[in-house]
């Protein structure tokens, strides 16, 4: 329930700050990917089950305190996550969702799974695989550590505030097939945070 949560958030997310639209004509050709870029806001390599190299400008968005959730009154919390990438030839896409409490300082911190009854509590992270309308979540058995090197976001404008930091953490989902993944996020880009012209690679 948490990951199809998460995903109606971040696809609500898209539609209401009104940049939707399709991948550019350059990341459509999988035999000549956008070069990667030494700014990319996300860079995350994936291996294991699933291997993947993935770079583009990033979303960051705040969620704001909510009441008479499943487990009282929810805190806010700021949501990052990779673009949304899409492999057309091979029908596949792939979210890495972190959560970070509202209150966050620079500092090392571990990760861990999403626990429904604690969201905005704790650093989080899962991944969402979507291949061919089937999804697959890797949340169980997480480990791992998010280093924030700078954190000051503003809620109002999170995608233009300095946001910094080194991520490393393996997963499993429910089969028991683990990924490692490992990456860093620098917000904001160079680019504009809003457009959909991540570049993709899966194998």
């Amino acid at each position: 329930m948490i990951v199809n949560f998460s995903r109606f958030i971040i696809i609500s997310f898209i539609f209401t700050t009104g940049f939707i639209g399709g991948c550019s004509e350059s990341s459509t050709d999988k035999s000549t990917p956008e070069p990667r870029s030494k700014h990319s806001a996300f860079i995350a390599n994936v291996d294991g089950a699933v291997h993947a190299d993935i770079w583009g400008d990033g979303i960051v968005t705040y969620l704001p305190p909510k009441e008479g959730t499943v487990s009282g009154n929810r805190p806010g919390y700021y949501m990052l996550v990779n673009n949304l990438p899409r492999d057309d030839m091979k029908g596949r896409e792939f979210f890495i969702i972190f959560r970070i409490p509202d209150g966050a300082q620079p500092g090392h911190y571990n990760l861990m799974a999403p626990d429904p009854l604690k969201v905005g509590q704790n650093f989080d992270v899962q991944i969402e695989a979507v291949e061919k309308g089937q999804s697959i979540a890797y949340q169980n058995n997480t480990e791992g550590t998010m280093t924030l090197d700078s954190f000051s976001p503003d809620r109002l404008s999170p995608e233009a505030s300095p946001i910094k930091g080194t991520f490393q953490f393996v997963t499993e989902n429910n089969a028991g097939e683990r990924v490692s993944v490992e990456g860093t996020f620098d917000f904001p880009s160079e680019k504009n945070v809003f457009s959909l012209t991540a570049a993709w690679v899966m194998v």
